[in-house]
């Protein structure tokens, strides 16, 4: 059997513990509201803190640091350190590691958490978009060429950021990206939240710390048999320091981290060596057989199901007909619906997802919307201020029609998946404000935009 350190010790506490007087105050769960009791069950005896015995999130020195080595030596890591907030703590702390001041370079689409991390670390942000793909109706990955391109205009970039896989499934070349940037002396950031599964079976595609990235950042509960929230990063090489990164990680995490969140790491960690590749070999065959893996591969996830409509009335009726069938996707917008199966989906799940699909696809004109696509935008325009300066500046709401010059005071983010489209500090140009206008005929959860409304800085000096 895997090792399991931190369970280990949480199992042997719990076996001797008797009183406790210690926090947290449910105490093992005897006071625990009942309706969520009933829920948690035995669960909440491992809700503990940091008693004799187990091990300090802070500085590591026992259970939790052994947890973290084995998860090192699984992947290839030369340090892995375990986040109980989540990949938005790791993406963060890895820009302030890596480009404090400084610029850095996003190569194609990046989550929210990324230009979080930016305003934190005052640093400078340059754009090179990816190619949108109009017929699958998805970011293509960045190309390397253009990386080198990009590079040699910018040779003060202190880090290239790269997503990989994107949301929709998409994996990036790595590994010609890795060479790119440590050519130059540059160190590569791959935010791999959604696939921390990579590299489990020899037909999924290869994970990012072999790729030879040098700051991997994985979402265990995205992918992984993992409790949401949880989360671990990956340091290779002598590029970035493992020491910084761990000292910003820590100040972005809570100080009573959750044990039930670090045995969820613990045993997630077991998984990818005992059950893990069986369940994987299993989980593909089954998508095999229903022919649903994807044809890029090893370029997409197979894990992942992206249908493009081009509709947000296509997407919506198939995500209706889902729901009624107990059956609940992870996105419907304008551009299509994502389903991601993960492990353990069964052949009749699969064969009821099918079912549904194609009988809405089979009753509903095919047709997709035309005119300006949103996600067709080469950048995401000019930075007037930059993104420190433009963080927290007081802010007024005025219609998107009337926004046209202004500068924004915070994110534009269609959620999920978490990409935005305009971010703080952006001067609103003409193609954004278009953009803008249709964005919200294609998707229904926007952050940042109320009724036809966005935040422009009342003040527009730097």
């Amino acid at each position: 059997m895997a090792e399991t350190p931190i369970l280990d010790a949480l199992i042997h506490t719990v076996e001797r513990l008797r009183v406790p007087l210690h926090v947290p105050g449910h105490k093992q769960g005897r006071v625990l509201p009942s309706a969520f009791a009933t829920w948690l069950g035995q669960a909440a005896k491992l809700d503990l803190t940091e008693l004799p015995g187990l091990d300090n999130l802070h500085q590591p020195d026992g259970c939790i640091l052994a947890s973290q080595q084995l998860t090192a030596a699984y992947y290839g890591s030369d340090q892995c350190l375990y986040s109980v907030n989540g990949s938005s703590a790791g993406i963060m702390a890895a820009i302030l590691a890596c480009a404090e001041g400084r610029k850095v370079l996003f190569a194609g689409p990046f989550h929210q958490s990324a230009w979080r991390g930016l305003v934190l670390a005052d640093a400078e942000p340059v754009f090179l978009p990816s190619r949108f793909h109009a017929e699958q109706c998805r970011h293509e990955p960045p190309s390397p060429e253009h990386l080198r391109q990009a590079l040699a205009a910018h040779p003060d970039t202190a880090a290239v950021f790269v997503t990989s896989p994107t949301y929709h499934g998409v994996v990036a070349d790595v590994a010609t990206l890795a060479e790119i940037c440590h050519s130059e002396g540059v160190p590569l950031i791959v935010d791999e939240a959604h696939g921390a599964h990579f590299g489990l079976i020899e037909a999924f595609p290869k994970h990012s710390v072999a790729a030879g990235a040098d700051v991997v950042i994985q979402s265990v509960h995205k992918m992984l048999p993992g409790l949401t929230q949880t989360a671990w990063v990956h340091v290779t090489g002598d590029l970035v320091s493992a020491a910084t990164l761990e000292r910003w990680l820590l100040t972005l995490q809570t100080t009573s981290p959750s044990y039930l969140l670090l045995a969820s790491l613990d045993v997630a960690q077991a998984w990818l060596r005992e059950e893990g590749p069986r369940v994987a070999t299993e989980t593909m065959n089954v998508l095999a057989e229903a022919g649903l893996l994807p044809s890029e591969m090893p370029f997409a996830d197979p894990l992942r199901h992206w249908l493009p409509t081009g509709s947000l009335e296509l997407s919506m009726t198939i995500r209706s007909a889902l729901q009624e069938s107990g059956i609940y996707v992870e996105l419907a917008d304008g551009l299509g619906v994502l389903s991601v199966f993960g492990f353990g989906i069964t052949r009749a799940e699969v064969s009821r997802y099918l079912s549904v699909v194609n009988r809405v696809l089979q009753q509903t004109p095919t047709s997709r919307a035309t005119g300006f696509v949103p996600y067709e935008l080469e950048q995401m325009g000019t930075l007037a201020i930059r993104p420190r300066r433009a963080f927290g500046k007081p802010a007024e709401w005025v219609p998107v029609q009337k926004a046209l010059g202004r500068v924004s005071a915070g994110m534009v983010t269609p959620y999920p998946p978490g990409v935005p489209v305009v971010v703080p500090g952006q001067r609103l140009d003409e193609p954004c404000v278009q953009m803008l206008t249709a964005l919200s005929d294609m998707h229904s959860d926007i952050h940042g935009m109320r009724d036809g409304l966005i935040a422009v800085l009342q003040d527009e000096t730097t």
